[in-house]
């Protein structure tokens, strides 16, 4: 029970995530309503008077430490059906309508944003299961070599000319053009 606890209250943190996605049947004010319901059918209260910081977060520390965008929709994509999942695994008549709306919500916006990234994180699993000792293997990979370099090269170039934009844009604001 203290573990749903845990959960109800980072559920929150992802559907305020998830409500930034514009047009995924989200309405949050209908989903604060159902989980503050949740959260007194499952007596979270007792959880949040006691200041245990042990038991602040499932995946708050986790959402917090991952800044950018594609980051985010990347642990999104993994958080959204392990709700689902809890979501399916209670069963209780007098929540019924408010686990039947938070599901609904959910689904949708795994179904319609977040399934193609778990299908990129599937195949980045995939990657780590690459037989890399394999000479065939091992003749494609170091034709490619150079791309991935090269890849790698943009990434590391990329904020330095981000930086020399936004110092250009500045000073032209500055000077009025």
């Amino acid at each position: 029970m203290l573990k749903y606890c845990k959960i109800f209250l980072l559920y929150c943190v992802v559907l305020c995530y998830l409500g930034q996605i514009n047009g995924y049947n989200i309405d949050l004010k209908t989903a604060r309503n159902d989980i503050e319901k949740l959260k007194t059918y499952l007596n979270t209260k007792d959880i949040e008077d006691s200041g245990d910081t042990e038991n602040s977060g499932v995946f708050s520390n986790v959402l917090d430490d991952w800044k950018e965008e594609g980051e985010k929709k990347l642990l999104l994509s993994q958080i959204v059906p392990i709700y689902l999942k809890m979501l399916e695994s209670m069963k209780d008549s007098d929540v019924k309508d408010s686990i039947t709306n938070l599901k609904q919500m959910l689904h949708t916006s795994n179904k319609d944003y977040l399934e193609k990234t778990d299908k990129k994180i599937k195949s980045l699993n995939e990657l780590k299961k690459m037989q890399v000792s394999d000479i065939k293997f091992q003749r494609v990979a170091i034709k490619e070599l150079l791309r991935i370099l090269r890849d790698v090269s943009t990434l590391q170039d990329s904020p330095k000319k981000e930086s020399k934009k936004c110092k250009r844009e500045n000073v032209r604001r500055k000077r009025g053009c």
